[in-house]
C-alpha cells in the first residue's frame, strides 16, 4: 500500500476514530435499540487481508472515478487467488449473487492486490492499473465486505458471519451490522476510505479513514501530495488563511500570521495550539461574520513554547488536515511578539450553536462560550473509549424516529437527520483508552456522573473544531479533571421513582443477563477481563452471559436488588435472566436465588417468585428453548397469585425469541379474617427479538434503519403474544391484562401499532410522555414498556421510567470494574442494567372489608380464628343467629355445597319443574346451592336419587368436592380412583397443611364447621 500521513498526523489519525464509530460498539449496527455485544466474534485475519476499502469513485466530491478495494499479502510467499472470492453486502443487508466477485491472479509476498470496482458518473483520476476488475457497486459510507477461500455466495448474516470457516477476513464500516469485533470501521464520505492499520480483527480498531490511496501488485499507487521545498511566504491575516470556504484557500502556501493563543495541547497527542485574531469574537451575528478569524497550528516542536494568551507570528504551510484548516510550523517558526496583541474574545451566538456548515465552518477553530442550556448530553457510550460526549444542540437529547413518529419515509429522514445536530465535546486529547487502561478517562468521574439528559453548564469557554467528520467542542488544555475541565454538568440522578399513586405497583426490570452459574466454573468459557487480567463477565466459549466470578456476581446482584427493591414494586417482570433449566440446573435456581437475595435486603419473606418448572411441565416441555428467559417475581403481602403460570410455548413466532410468561394477580389488604381482595388482572413478561441480527422473515424487505433487523419477527410476535393474551385471560376469567417487557421496539413501530389498534394502552407514553428506557447510538427512546387492555389501563393511577440505567456510562457497570485507572462502579441501583425499569400504578378494587362477626364460642386463640372469621364474615360458613360458630360441629354436605356455590359467585342455575334430589325439597334454603353442586360434579346423589343434605362431611369427600371445583386438574400421575386423585391433588397443593397432621389424610374422618373453614379458605387461595 502507499505511503500514507507520516509524523505526529499519522499517530493521531491512528489513535482516534471518532465517535460515529464508537457508538456502535454498542451492538450490531448503528440501528436503534441494540444491546452491547458481550460476545462480539472475531475473524482473526490470516497472510491476505483487505487492507483498504474505497465506496464513493465518480460520486460528488470524489478524485477517483471507481470503486476499489486493496487486498495486501503479509506473507513472505506469493498467493494464488484462484478458488478465493470477494463478497459484498449492503450496511444491513445480506451478500447476494451480484455482490460475489470470483478472484483471480496472484498478491505477490509482502505486496498489495488492487481490486476495481464500478464506475461513477464523475471523478477526475482513474485508478492505478487494475489487478482485477468487477463491477460491484460500493456505498460511499458504509457497507461489508468478505474475502473467502470460497467461491460460493456466503449465507451468514450479522455476528454469524465472524464466526463463518469460509469467511477469511471481514470488514464492516460505517453502520454495518455485520463486522469482525464490537464495532464496525469508521463510516467513509465519498473523498475518503477505510485503510487498515493493525490486524487484530477489530473493525473499530483496525481501521482509520482517510484519503485513499489505491495501489497494485506492482507498487504502482498514488501517494498524498507531500510539501514541496519551501517557496515564497506570504504574509497573512488568519481571515484570510481560513477563507468563507469548507477549505483555505492558501493550502499549499507558506504563510506568515499574528494570533493570541488560545488553546494549547502540547501533551495529550494533538501536538499544537490554536492562535486567533486579537479582539476578534465576541457575540457574534452569522449575517456579517462569515469567516473563521483562528486556526490551529501542527507544531509538535513548539508546543511546549506557548502558553494560553500569549501574542505570536508563526510562519507555516497551510494545509487541510481531515478538512480542517492547519498551518504545520517547524522549530524555527514560532516567535513571540513583543507588543502584546488585543484578547480574544469567547464568541457567544444567540442562536445557539448553528446546525448550518457554512455557519459553523465560520467559526472553526475559533474561541466559543455555550449559552445556558445550549446543549445536551445525547450520548456517553464512547466516551470512557475516545474522551468524547456526544451533545445535542438543544435542551433535549436526541429522539429515536420510532419513538415519536410511525416508521416511513418521514421517520427514516428524521432518523438521518440527527447527526446534523450532534455535538461533540472532546477531551483535547487523541488517547484510546481502551488500549491505554492506566491512564484516566476524561470526563468520567464517580464525582461528577455525565449522564445523556444531562445539561452541561460552560463556565470556560472551548475551541470550535472538525476532525474525522465530527464537529467538536475541544477544552483549550488536555482534560485533566472534574474540577478543572471548565464544563459543569446537571446531576439527574434520581435515587428513588417518581411517585405513581395506586394500590399497588407493577414494574418491568432487565436484569443484564444475570447468571447464578460461573464462567470460571464452566469449562469452555473464555473472560473479559479487567486492568489486572481478572476476569469479570463471560466473553464466549460457553453459553453462559453473565458474571464471571463469585465476586464479580455479587457486584452485579448488589446493584440488582437495590434497584429492584427501589422500585417500590409489588410484582415485576423480569428479562435477561438466566434459564437454569436449559443450563442443566434446576428449574429457576437463579430467580430464587435473586429472589433470596431481595429478602435479605427487604426482610425474610418480603418476596417470592412465580416458578416456571411445572408450568413448562405441563406442555410437555423441560423449560425455554434459551439460555435467558423471563421470569416474575411478588410481594406476597400484596398480591396473590391465582393459578399456575401461564406460558406461550410452541408458537412459531417465538421460536427466536423468549417465550412470554403469564399470571394472575389479586390485590389484597390485611390479615387473616380481615383481608379483603382486589379486582384480579393478568400481567405477562415478554422480551421479543433484538434489533441486532438479519433476520430470514425480513428477506425481500428493505432495509428500515428506524425498526432494524427482525422487525417482521417482532411484528408476528406482537401478534401472537395480543390473541394469546386475550385467549388467556377469557379463560380464567380476567378482564384487565397488563404485557409488560423489553419489546425491542420503539414506541410508534409496527408491534405496539398492533396493540393500539385494539384498544392497547400504552402507559409510558400516557403517563410519562417525556420519559425513555434506553440510549443508543447518540438517540433515546423506551424499548420496555407496559401496556395495558382498555379496561386496565382505567385502574392505572400512573407510571414512569426510573432513569437508573439509560443515561448512564456502561463503565459503571458491574461488568466494567476496574477496567480503567478511574473506576466507576458504585454501591447502589444506578448503572445496574443498560435498561431503565417502567413502574405502573395501579387501583386495586378492594372490596369493602368484612365486619367480623363476634363469637361467644371462638376466641382468637383458635387454632383457625382467622379463617372462621373469613368463612363467617363473608357469609360463606355463617355462624348462628345465637352468636355462635359450633366450631367443632360436625359439618355437613349442604353447608359445604352452599359454600363452594358462594365462592363460585352463585351463578344462575336453571331450576327444574320439580326436585330431582329424593330427599330435598324445592322450598329448602339451599336448594340452588345444590342443585349446583350436583350439577357440576361437586357434591353428587347417591344411588337412590338423595342428596343427603344433613350427612356428615368426610376429609375425602371434601377433598373430591374441592377436587370437582377445581376443575379436577392432572395431579401427579392419576390413578383413576376418583377420590384417591382428589386425595393427592389435595395435598400436592397443600390444602392439608395445618388442619391433617401427619402424612396419613384418614378420609374417613370427619370434619368439623371449623376445618371446614379453614379447608375452604386454603382453597379461596389457589
Amino acid at each position: 500500500m502507499s505511503p500514507r500521513t507520516t509524523g505526529d498526523a499519522l499517530r493521531i489519525r491512528f489513535t482516534r476514530v471518532g465517535v460515529a464509530v464508537a457508538a456502535l460498539a454498542l451492538g450490531a449496527s448503528a440501528l436503534p435499540g441494540l444491546t452491547p455485544a458481550a460476545d462480539a466474534a472475531v475473524v482473526a485475519p490470516g497472510d491476505l487481508q483487505i487492507n483498504e476499502i474505497y465506496g464513493g469513485g465518480g460520486n460528488s466530491g470524489s478524485t477517483f472515478t471507481h470503486d476499489f478495494v486493496e487486498l495486501v499479502n503479509t506473507s513472505d510467499e506469493p498467493i494464488d487467488l484462484a478458488g478465493w472470492s470477494l463478497q459484498y453486502a449492503s450496511a444491513t443487508g445480506t451478500f447476494t449473487a451480484p455482490g460475489v466477485l470470483a478472484l483471480e491472479g496472484t498478491v505477490p509476498a509482502g505486496g498489495t492486490f488492487l481490486i476495481q470496482l464500478a464506475k461513477g458518473a464523475g471523478g477526475s483520476e482513474a485508478l492505478p492499473e487494475p489487478d482485477l476488475t468487477g463491477t460491484t457497486a460500493v456505498s460511499g459510507t458504509q457497507g461489508v465486505f468478505a474475502l473467502s477461500d470460497a467461491e460460493g455466495r456466503l449465507v451468514c448474516t450479522g455476528s454469524a458471519c465472524a464466526d463463518d470457516p469460509a469467511v477469511v477476513d471481514l470488514v464492516g464500516w460505517g453502520g454495518a451490522t455485520t463486522f469482525s469485533g464490537t464495532a464496525p470501521a469508521p463510516r467513509t464520505t465519498n473523498a475518503t476510505s477505510v485503510a487498515r492499520i493493525a490486524a487484530t480483527g477489530e473493525n473499530s480498531t483496525d481501521f482509520v479513514a482517510g484519503e485513499p490511496t489505491p495501489t497494485n501488485s506492482d507498487g504502482d499507487g498514488t501517494d498524498p501530495e507531500e510539501p514541496g521545498e519551501p517557496g515564497e511566504t506570504v504574509e497573512a491575516s488568519i481571515a484570510e488563511i481560513q477563507g468563507t470556504d469548507a477549505q483555505s484557500p492558501m493550502v499549499g502556501k507558506n504563510v506568515v500570521t499574528d494570533g493570541v493563543v488560545t488553546a494549547v495541547y502540547a501533551t495529550g497527542g494533538l501536538n499544537g495550539y490554536v492562535i486567533q485574531t486579537g479582539g476578534t469574537g465576541g457575540a457574534l451575528d452569522f449575517s456579517t461574520h462569515k469567516g473563521s478569524t483562528a486556526v490551529f497550528v501542527h507544531s509538535p516542536e513548539t508546543a511546549d513554547q506557548v502558553a494560553i494568551g500569549d501574542s505570536v507570528r508563526v510562519t507555516g504551510e497551510v494545509s487541510e488536515y481531515y478538512d480542517s484548516t492547519q498551518i504545520s510550523v517547524g522549530a524555527g517558526g514560532l516567535e513571540q511578539l513583543d507588543q502584546a496583541l488585543e484578547p480574544a474574545q469567547p464568541a457567544t451566538l444567540a442562536g445557539g450553536f448553528p446546525t448550518e456548515e457554512t455557519q459553523r465552518e465560520s467559526i472553526e477553530h475559533m474561541l466559543y462560550l455555550p449559552g445556558a442550556e445550549e446543549f445536551t448530553v445525547t450520548d456517553v457510550y464512547s466516551t470512557n473509549r475516545f474522551g468524547e460526549v456526544a451533545l445535542a444542540i438543544g435542551d433535549q437529547p436526541l429522539q429515536q424516529a420510532g419513538d415519536i413518529m410511525r416508521p416511513g419515509a418521514e421517520a427514516t429522514a428524521y432518523y438521518e437527520s440527527r447527526d446534523a445536530l450532534k455535538v461533540l465535546l472532546d477531551d483535547g486529547r487523541t488517547t484510546n483508552f481502551q488500549n491505554n487502561p492506566t491512564q484516566p478517562m476524561s470526563w468520567l468521574t464517580t464525582e461528577e456522573p455525565v449522564r445523556v439528559g444531562a445539561t452541561p453548564s460552560f463556565t470556560e469557554p472551548v475551541v470550535v473544531a472538525y476532525s474525522f467528520d465530527q464537529w467538536r467542542l475541544n477544552t483549550t488544555t488536555p482534560w485533566e479533571s472534574a474540577s478543572t475541565d471548565g464544563v459543569d454538568f446537571e446531576n439527574t440522578r434520581q435515587d428513588t421513582p417518581d411517585p405513581v399513586g395506586g394500590d399497588l405497583q407493577v414494574s418491568t426490570f432487565n436484569v443484564l443477563n444475570y447468571f447464578t452459574t460461573l464462567g470460571e466454573d464452566t469449562p469452555g468459557c473464555e473472560p473479559y477481563t479487567d486492568i489486572d487480567g481478572n476476569g469479570t463477565t463471560v466473553r464466549g466459549g460457553c453459553d453462559l452471559r453473565g458474571a464471571w466470578g463469585a465476586d464479580d456476581l455479587e457486584r452485579q446482584q448488589s446493584k440488582i436488588v437495590d434497584a429492584i427493591s427501589g422500585t417500590g414494586a409489588d410484582v415485576v417482570g423480569l428479562t435477561e435472566i438466566e434459564n437454569s433449566a436449559r443450563l442443566g440446573e434446576e428449574a429457576d435456581e437463579a430467580t430464587a436465588t435473586l429472589v433470596a437475595a431481595l429478602n435479605e435486603k427487604d426482610g425474610e419473606g418480603t418476596w417470592d417468585y412465580i416458578p416456571t418448572g411445572e408450568a413448562y411441565a405441563a406442555q410437555g416441555l423441560d423449560g425455554g428453548q434459551d439460555v435467558i428467559t423471563n421470569a416474575i417475581i411478588f410481594k406476597p403481602a400484596e398480591v396473590r397469585p391465582e393459578g399456575r403460570m401461564q406460558i406461550l410455548a410452541d408458537d412459531p413466532a417465538f421460536d427466536n425469541a423468549r417465550e412470554p410468561l403469564g399470571q394472575v394477580f389479586v390485590p389484597i389488604d390485611g390479615d387473616g379474617a380481615q383481608q379483603v381482595e382486589g379486582e384480579p388482572f393478568f400481567f405477562t413478561i415478554n422480551h421479543f427479538k433484538s434489533k441486532g441480527s438479519a433476520d430470514a422473515e425480513d428477506s425481500g424487505l428493505p432495509a428500515d434503519p428506524v425498526q432494524g433487523n427482525a422487525r417482521t419477527s417482532r411484528l408476528q410476535q406482537a401478534e401472537a403474544l395480543l390473541t394469546w393474551g386475550e385467549q388467556t385471560a377469557a379463560e380464567l376469567g380476567v378482564e384487565d391484562v397488563l404485557h409488560g417487557g423489553d419489546f425491542n421496539s420503539y414506541t410508534q413501530e409496527e408491534p405496539l401499532q398492533t396493540f393500539y389498534e385494539q384498544g392497547f394502552v400504552n402507559l409510558g407514553e400516557t403517563h410519562d410522555p417525556e420519559g425513555w428506557s434506553y440510549s443508543f447510538g447518540g438517540m433515546v427512546g423506551s424499548l420496555d414498556h407496559v401496556i395495558a387492555s382498555p379496561s386496565a389501563a382505567e385502574r392505572v393511577t400512573g407510571a414512569t421510567d426510573w432513569q437508573i440505567n439509560g443515561p448512564e456510562s456502561v463503565m459503571a457497570q458491574y461488568g466494567r470494574y476496574n477496567n480503567n485507572a478511574v473506576n466507576l462502579y458504585e454501591e447502589g441501583p444506578f448503572a445496574s442494567s443498560d435498561h431503565d425499569p417502567m413502574i405502573v400504578g395501579l387501583d386495586a378494587g378492594y372490596e369493602e372489608a368484612p365486619t367480623l362477626p363476634d363469637f361467644t364460642d371462638v376466641r382468637p386463640t383458635h387454632e383457625h380464628y382467622d379463617e372462621i372469621m373469613w368463612a363467617a364474615g363473608s357469609g360463606i360458613v355463617p355462624g348462628g343467629e345465637d352468636g355462635t360458630f359450633r366450631p367443632t360441629r360436625v359439618a355437613d354436605r349442604v353447608t359445604l355445597a352452599a359454600a363452594l356455590y358462594e365462592l363460585a359467585g352463585r351463578p344462575e342455575v336453571e331450576v327444574p319443574a320439580s326436585s330431582p334430589f329424593k330427599d330435598v325439597k324445592a322450598d329448602h334454603p339451599h336448594y340452588e346451592s345444590m342443585l349446583w353442586a350436583e350439577s357440576e360434579g361437586v357434591l353428587t346423589l347417591n344411588k337412590g336419587g338423595a342428596f343427603r343434605p344433613s350427612a356428615a362431611l368426610s376429609r375425602g369427600m371434601v377433598a373430591e368436592a374441592l377436587y370437582a371445583a377445581a376443575g379436577s386438574p392432572e395431579a401427579g400421575s392419576p390413578s383413576g380412583e376418583g377420590q384417591a386423585d382428589a386425595i393427592a391433588w389435595l395435598q400436592a397443593e397443600g390444602l392439608d397443611e395445618g388442619i391433617v397432621d401427619g402424612d396419613d389424610l384418614r378420609p374417613n374422618a370427619r370434619v368439623d364447621r371449623a376445618e371446614t373453614a379453614a379447608w375452604l379458605y386454603r382453597f379461596d387461595r389457589l
